[in-house]
């Protein structure tokens, strides 16, 4: 059977990591073996590997520190494929083929150059390491053509070491999920929002809590929930939340282990996102035909949703855009008239 590994930090509830598992999960355990290498305990997403992987913890506190121990872990399995999601461990991931060789890299990107520049998302220092792992990987998964083109002009990377691979979807995990439990947590009187994701600047929960100050004033009994951990901007969000008089408005849930009975039984979803890679929460909830409003912060959200039909979307920061779209989305689309046409992603086993 081929070896494939997996490496990831940890297995918190990132959608780098979430992708990752989604990918893990499709190979089929008579014909690979399997094991996922994470640098540290969070586990937030354990319960979406399956049984016949192997998990093996470094114990590690950085990705820069757990190079020797991944070097040694490796050289054990001696895999015939090396996956990673995250641009930093994709530099450790070609710093350890300097000490072995025999393997393939398949290094997916998470998001597109130009945007994590624009954003200042790192230095020039670790641009050029990115820039620099990525053109020495094997294959480099793009998320969607616009990325590969980004990644083209940006790295000068290699049209044909480059392969679009859209985001896989788990329907039997979400399907798990609400068997398991799938009961309303929303009042009846209340015309519910959620949106999903780390409490960080990126997703624009500051844009969109001031959107809902205006969506209030047109539909009084709606409420919004927020789904995520948080990664440093709780504060400032509560302190909106408290100068706005949204107290009761807009709730903070923190991390939800399972949120599609949020999602299911929500009115709209809105992602409000300044950047994105490829969202899988937004394919999520087009799987579960939930209306959909989002900011138009990377090109195949226009591919997902279509204007007015199954949700509406709007422009990046815009707060008077953004609460439009939701009164709009409100009015005009009923998840009980959706049936979103099937999401096909892609697989991994097509790379080998």
């Amino acid at each position: 059977m081929k070896k494939i590994v997996f490496v990831l930090p940890n297995l918190d509830s990132g959608g780098v990591e979430k992708v990752a598992l989604n990918y893990l999960n499709q190979l089929d355990a008579k014909k690979y073996n399997v094991t996922l290498i994470v640098f540290n305990e969070a586990n937030d997403l354990l319960h979406n590997v399956p049984d016949t992987a192997n998990i093996t913890c470094l114990h590690t506190k950085s990705t820069k520190g757990s190079l020797v121990r991944l070097v040694g872990t490796l050289k054990e399995i001696q895999p015939d494929a090396v996956y990673t999601g995250h641009s930093r461990v994709a530099v450790l991931v070609q710093c350890v083929k300097l000490f072995m060789g025999g393997f393939k890299h398949l290094a997916r990107m998470q998001s597109m150059p130009s945007l994590e520049k624009k954003y200042r998302k790192y230095g020039l220092i670790h641009r050029k390491l990115y820039s620099l792992a990525f053109r020495n990987a094997d294959v480099v998964l793009a998320e969607t053509t616009d990325m590969k083109d980004d990644a083209i002009s940006a790295f000068s990377m290699r049209a044909e070491n480059i392969k679009v691979m859209h985001n896989p979807l788990n329907k039997e995990s979400i399907d798990r999920s609400l068997e398991s439990f799938n009961e309303s947590p929303f009042s009846d009187k209340d015309i519910v929002g959620i949106a999903s994701g780390r409490l960080c600047k990126d997703k624009g929960y500051d844009i969109l809590i001031m959107a809902t100050k205006l969506v209030l004033e047109e539909i009084p009994n709606f409420k919004l929930h927020i789904l995520g951990r948080d990664d440093g901007e709780g504060g400032h969000l509560k302190e909106i939340i408290e100068k706005q008089g949204l107290d009761n408005k807009v709730i903070l849930e923190g991390f939800k282990k399972n949120p599609y009975c949020y999602y299911n039984h929500c009115d709209l979803f809105i992602l409000s996102s300044r950047r994105e890679g490829f969202p899988n929460v937004v394919i999520e909830n087009y799987y579960l035909n939930t209306p959909i409003v989002s900011t138009r912060c990377v090109p195949i959200i226009n591919e997902i949703v279509v204007e007015g039909s199954n949700g509406y979307t709007c422009e990046v920061e815009d707060i008077i855009s953004l609460s439009q779209a939701i009164v709009n989305c409100i009015k005009m689309i009923k998840r009980s008239d959706l049936k979103n046409p099937d999401y096909i992603g892609s697989k991994l086993e097509d790379l080998f």
